[in-house]
């Protein structure tokens, strides 16, 4: 036999063989671009999240840890047994939910006190993490430095959790995508739709000196507080209240310190609070007798089951809370929203829980020493 025809006819036997060895570059492989559709027969696909980052993912996402607790509470509004772990351990005790999801771990967050540990997370194993952009400043250089620290853990960025709560922001949508749940998504769109249009619709045309002059009342004594701009009092401004806090706004954590005297000069018509120690004294304090919100028996605790409905967390369950807090504020101009109703819709579809009556009640109709 000719050797040259010989030599070709050898490398074609082995060439296969060396293939499935791995001892020849599969140029085929490395010439796929970078996309869903081209990768749809791996395991993995390519994807870009909210900041333009390119990341590879698992085409199927099962287990998903955000590092705070807004992306986390989306997680389990849409698809609640991908969620892997809580932030914090919010108020569990009487949670109104389901116990396999009450008694998921608790990994600690990069909001607040900051207690995230990236050790926990990488000892999870989950297949995501999601971070708002909103957590520790949210820029570029802190989502690079979460993912140098959590390896091969695919770090998604969201978009600043305070937007969940308006209609432009595409981040249910795009969350809804990322974990294959986009009927869920489409859901809590429509349910934020409505409410928003319901709520925008009615105060829009409220005169300037008939709108309610509202207090958020924060810490156990009532004198913490965040004026109109503010994150942590944002239902005030979307529900048409004028909050009267003249003071300054303490970035990322909130919580201005006030005195008596600046609530009485300010005098509100509503104080609503998120925090059930003050909401329980306030009508038998000295302090707080001649506040015009107080004689008239307007002070309002927000609902904390699971989450606070209006502050602390913020996350897309606020949604709910700008019903509740519309209702509180403007009840004559609400008088045909069903609270009741909507509360016992949100529990079901997107905190996949169903509220008995009494719990309802314990909701909507807190007891208070009068």
């Amino acid at each position: 036999m000719n050797r040259k025809v010989y030599i070709i006819s050898l490398l074609a036997l082995l060439l296969p063989v060396a293939m499935l060895c791995g001892c020849v570059e599969n140029t085929d492989q490395q010439a796929v671009p970078n996309s869903r559709t081209e990768l749809q027969n791996s395991s993995t696909v390519q994807i870009t999240d909210m900041l333009g980052r390119q990341l590879t993912v698992p085409e199927e996402i099962s287990s998903t840890i955000g590092t705070s607790s807004p992306p986390a509470i989306l997680v389990y509004m849409l698809a609640p047994d991908k969620l892997a772990a809580w932030n914090s351990r919010q108020n569990f005790t009487h949670p109104f939910m389901d116990e396999n999801y009450s008694n998921l771990p608790v990994i600690g967050n990069w909001l607040g006190t900051k207690t995230g540990n990236y050790e926990t997370i990488i000892d999870m194993h989950p297949d995501i993490v999601i971070e708002s952009t909103s957590t520790d400043g949210g820029t570029n250089e802190v989502i690079e430095r979460r993912q140098e620290n959590l390896g091969s853990i695919p770090v998604v960025a969201i978009n600043d959790s305070i937007l969940f709560v308006t209609q432009s922001d595409p981040t249910i949508e795009y969350v809804g995508k990322l974990l294959n749940c986009e009927a869920q998504a489409k859901k809590l769109i429509e349910f934020r739709s409505s409410i928003l249009n319901e709520i925008n619709n009615t105060v829009k045309d409220i005169p300037e000196d008939q709108k309610v002059r509202v207090y958020y009342a924060e810490g156990p004594k009532g004198l913490m507080t965040d004026p109109s701009g503010s994150q942590h009092s944002q239902v005030i401004d979307i529900c048409g209240g004028i909050n009267v806090a003249d003071c300054p706004l303490t970035p990322e954590s909130g919580m201005t310190q006030v005195s008596i005297e600046q609530v009485m000069n300010w005098n509100p018509q509503v104080i609503i609070t998120s925090n059930p120690q003050f909401y329980s004294t306030v009508y038998s304090d000295s302090l707080w007798k001649n506040v015009d919100a107080v004689q008239k028996k307007r002070v309002y605790l927000a609902p904390q089951n699971p989450f606070c409905w209006i502050d602390r967390p913020q996350g897309p369950h606020l949604i709910l809370g700008t019903a509740w807090t519309a209702k509180m504020l403007y009840p004559d101009r609400f008088a045909d929203m069903n609270l009741s109703e909507l509360t016992h819709e949100f529990y079901s579809e997107f905190f996949h829980y169903d509220l008995k009556d009494k719990e309802l009640n314990m909701l909507l109709n807190p007891a208070t020493e009068t």
